[in-house]
């Protein structure tokens, strides 16, 4: 038996439109924390790989700082850029062999000599002094000038 004037239907539908709406929120709002929560995670990984990289180059300074300290590294710049020597050692440098500006002129003394190089390399160099004047084969190297 039902009472007049009672509607179970309006009662219902106002539940299901409010469990619907609940719902969508829920919905909507766990799409907005699972986007959040996966940005985080990429930033954190991101901060990670930029943190190992920072360690790999602090390993790399501090190997580099050892070296630079060491007695290798000393004698390594004194030789290489400096052009010093150790006592005891002789240093040869080979110079590029000068011949007369004009073909003709009697050589000068060694002083007051006007000459113009004929080699500028210094494997021309090397190879004259070793061989004579025979010029050696280039290959890689730029051309004699």
């Amino acid at each position: 038996m039902r009472k007049k004037g009672y509607n179970p239907k309006p009662l219902t539908q106002f539940i299901a439109i409010i469990a619907l709406t609940i719902s969508i929120f829920l919905v909507v709002d766990f799409g907005r924390r699972a986007a959040a929560n996966y940005r985080s995670q990429r930033e954190a990984e991101r901060l990670t790989q930029e943190i190992e990289a920072a360690y790999r180059y602090k390993d790399k300074l501090l190997a580099r700082r050892t070296y630079a300290a060491s007695d290798l590294y000393v004698e390594e710049v004194a030789r290489n850029e400096l052009k010093w020597a150790k006592s005891g050692e002789v240093v040869f440098v080979v110079m590029p062999i000068f011949e007369p500006a004009h073909p003709n002129s009697p050589p000068l003394s060694h002083q007051t000599q006007v000459s113009t190089p004929t080699n500028t390399l210094p494997q021309d160099a090397w190879w004259q002094l070793f061989f004579g004047r025979q010029q050696p084969i280039h290959f890689a190297a730029a051309p004699p000038q």
